[in-house]
């Protein structure tokens, strides 16, 4: 199975010297936010990486090919309209998925060995997106991406959710109906990868994974964030 992690956008919420360096080589444990998540998909087996570059793309190509030490194969994917929004970035990874099931990260996303294995085990026809019903303990939920579901469906997907039971931790394992779908919103203008997943929910085609209690993830999206994971292990 391959892994497709989007590392395009400039990520200046986080991230004031953007400008310099792209906010996934900030320095993170024992290497960087980028490193230590094709780590964690290593753990699980994962050998074979897309990663969809855009913004500062060379900054980002450099520092893996001088720090490749992983024992993986990383595949370079350029997202010309990397200002778009990241729906673009994923639907760029069609030509090197080829068809299979594949599992989707944000490039600022950390989540434990134990959950990853959850979403890449999740098995069926279906596209799964990894949540969370712990809401009390999430760490931003404000800014966080809401789902309702029903057992293991998903009913609904967005930051603005009023009625919502979990939350969205940025993992999926999708298919190639996403394409399908995500292909019919950028035609209409939604460029978004929450359109693309709602297209899916419209079809009764997106699953929820959900964590368990030992689970963990932080959404690196904020300096609050990024002082906290620096400070605690996840």
């Amino acid at each position: 199975m391959k892994t497709v992690i989007i590392a395009a956008g400039m990520g200046s919420r986080l991230w004031s010297q953007s400008d310099k360096i792209p906010k996934c080589l900030l320095p993170l444990y024992n290497g960087t936010i980028l490193s230590n998540i094709i780590e964690r998909f290593k753990q699980i087996g994962i050998k074979n990486f897309g990663l969809v570059v855009g913004y500062k793309k060379e900054i980002i190509i450099d520092y893996l090919k001088a720090n490749n030490n992983f024992d993986v194969n990383v595949e370079f994917i350029y997202n010309p309209d990397w200002e778009k929004a990241n729906g673009i970035s994923v639907y760029k990874s069609r030509e090197f998925v080829d068809g299979e099931s594949f599992l989707l990260s944000m490039s600022d996303h950390i989540v434990s060995v134990s959950a990853l294995q959850k979403i890449k085990n999740a098995d069926g026809n279906c596209n799964f997106l990894l949540c969370d019903k712990r809401i009390e303990k999430i760490f931003d939920i404000d800014d966080a991406t809401k789902t309702l579901t029903e057992e293991d469906r998903i009913i609904s997907i967005g930051k603005d959710l009023k009625n919502y039971n979990a939350i969205d931790c940025g993992m999926f394992k999708l298919n190639e109906s996403f394409f399908y779908a995500m292909e019919e919103q950028i035609a209409v203008g939604k460029d978004s990868l929450s359109s693309g997943i709602q297209k899916l929910i419209e079809r009764d085609n997106m699953r929820a994974v959900f964590m368990s209690e030992s689970d963990c993830w932080i959404d690196v999206d904020t300096p609050e964030a990024y002082d906290y994971i620096s400070k605690h292990q996840i």
